[in-house]
């Protein structure tokens, strides 16, 4: 079991909390280049980044996110009754109020409410449909896909991709080796004025600083990379290579899935097909823009999830990296 815990203040890195046991362990909107937004809770002035150090398949990434999501929805759910409970002993009772007793038991259910977290993993070879290319996608695509052989191919044994539809925007896309895939779990409503084209605003923001700003292995210089926005979501080295894909999913201002990355992937799982439904493009990565780089996706998972610290205007990011992390 490998497990290392941090605590960041810069933000960058020290001790932090889990309370689960793991094993082996171009939307056009006003949302600025500086911090986009800041806390309006409590709970949302830690992030906390869960960096899974080992490949994991698609499909339980997708249970961990689902768990952490299914955490703020019910915390969600329990204001959402507590505040009917109280606006309703208003409208009985007027002038009434409730004694220091029951603020405090209110104030204790308050300070329950999760932090945002971000999820960074690298996935075995899998393709994803979003909630654009559903009723798109046929059986015949879905087998071109599942078998697929790369040109990397690395031995005989190695995973064949899978076909998973989800429930993000956009269409389809590919997960694998070599890319960071960052999970953003966060309430919205957290933070001051932050809608989701915002948030996918930040997110593009955050990883062009990122591939821009983020150390280059042991050389430690900045990696250098020059990236954009352009007019389709994601983020570009021109016009025709793109470099980082992005879909979210929001439910009651509760957001999940975000961004995946490419640091040094076999880029022919993308190349060979139309990913994202966008004809006359192509994926690239940071391995063929700088190929003496010697960044690695740890490098990649930390820098992002700082620079969007920053974009949310957080202060402090708690860190802890896993191999698994088991589920109830």
């Amino acid at each position: 079991m490998k497990a290392s815990l941090q605590r960041s203040r810069k933000p960058a890195d020290r001790v932090l909390w889990l309370n689960r046991p793991f094993k082996n362990a171009r939307l056009n909107s006003s949302c600025s280049a500086t911090p986009t937004t800041f806390p309006v809770e409590d709970s949302s002035r830690v992030l906390r980044h869960l960096e899974f150090t080992k490949p994991l398949s698609f499909e339980k990434g997708i249970r961990i996110q689902e768990n952490f999501v299914r955490a703020q929805l019910d915390m969600k759910h329990l204001q959402s009754k507590i505040d009917r409970k109280l606006n309703q002993l208003e409208t009985e009772h007027p002038g009434t109020t409730i004694n220091q007793h029951e603020q405090w038991i209110l104030k204790n259910i308050t300070d329950m409410k999760p932090h945002p977290i971000a999820l960074t993993f690298e996935f075995e070879p899998t393709y994803t449909g979003g909630k654009r290319s559903k009723k798109a996608v046929t059986l015949e695509d879905i087998a071109r896909f599942e078998n697929f052989v790369p040109q990397q191919q690395h031995h005989a044994n190695q995973k064949r991709p899978k076909f998973v539809q989800v429930e993000r925007g956009g269409q389809v896309t590919f997960h694998g080796p070599g890319q960071v895939v960052a999970y953003l779990i966060l309430d919205l409503k957290s933070f001051n004025k932050f809608p989701a084209k915002c948030l996918v605003s930040a997110i593009e923001d955050s990883t062009i600083s990122a591939l821009n700003k983020i150390p280059d292995g042991n050389r430690k210089a900045p990696l250098g990379i020059e990236a954009s926005k352009a007019t389709e979501t994601g983020v570009w080295i021109n016009e025709q290579e793109k470099i980082a894909s992005i879909g979210i999913h929001v439910r009651r201002s509760i957001t999940s899935h975000g961004v995946c990355i490419n640091v040094d992937p076999d880029l022919s799982y993308m190349n060979s097909f139309v990913m994202c439904g966008l004809q006359g493009t192509r994926a690239t990565s940071i391995r063929e823009q700088q190929p003496e780089s010697n960044c690695t996706t740890h490098d990649v998972a930390v820098g992002f999830v700082n620079e969007l610290a920053k974009k949310l205007g957080i202060t402090t990011v708690e860190r802890i990296q896993l191999d698994d992390i088991e589920l109830d």
